[in-house]
């Protein structure tokens, strides 16, 4: 493999990713995903059996990409520790309900989840848990209390995560603030 070039196995993830994001993962087959990376069939099988083993892979690398991205998210917020409480919290949140294929995971998963294995069950409960860890790094920093969290994380996700999912109209920053200050006020 040429040095700075992505491997043919990359670039197929690449190219699932995006169709499984548009698309769903019903609504995705292996033909489209083979023209969509101007590959083989034999290639795309010869690196992934099956669809639901390129779903895998591609929900492995949406995780490590959501951890990144939100680490990169947190060491700002981090950075400026004067920064309220509420604002950090709602930048992780707007980071993770900004990205089309993050989105896309919770879709496939709420709809599709019965034709998911036990191993992409695990992987999508790794990605809830690389928003988690980083939800709690942030929980560390403010010294919010365990019932707070709770509380915030539930509020925003119906406030913000659901509608997102759900294509309903998003609730204002100013109406999610309002529902959030009182539960942070009080920690």
């Amino acid at each position: 493999m040429a040095r700075g070039r992505p491997s043919k196995k990359a670039h197929i993830v690449s190219a699932a990713c995006e169709l499984f994001t548009m698309q769903g993962y019903q609504g995705t087959s292996i033909d489209q995903v083979v023209n969509a990376a101007a590959v083989s069939k034999p290639t795309v099988y010869s690196n992934f059996p099956t669809k639901l083993v390129l779903w895998e892979q591609v929900l492995e690398s949406v995780s490590e990409a959501a951890e990144q991205s939100l680490s990169a998210t947190f060491e700002v917020c981090q950075q400026s520790t004067s920064k309220e409480p509420l604002t950090a919290w709602l930048s992780l949140w707007n980071t993770w309900v900004s990205k089309p294929e993050w989105l896309a995971v919770y879709r496939i998963f709420i709809g599709e989840q019965h034709k998911m294995s036990a191993t992409s069950m695990a992987l999508f409960a790794k990605f809830e848990e690389r928003l988690e860890n980083v939800l709690l790094r942030w929980k560390d920093l403010y010294q919010v209390s365990d019932d707070t969290y709770r509380l915030l994380d539930a509020v925003t996700r119906r406030s913000l995560l659901l509608p997102v999912l759900l294509k309903q109209p998003a609730i204002s920053k100013a109406d999610l603030l309002s529902e959030l200050q009182p539960i942070i006020g009080r920690h």
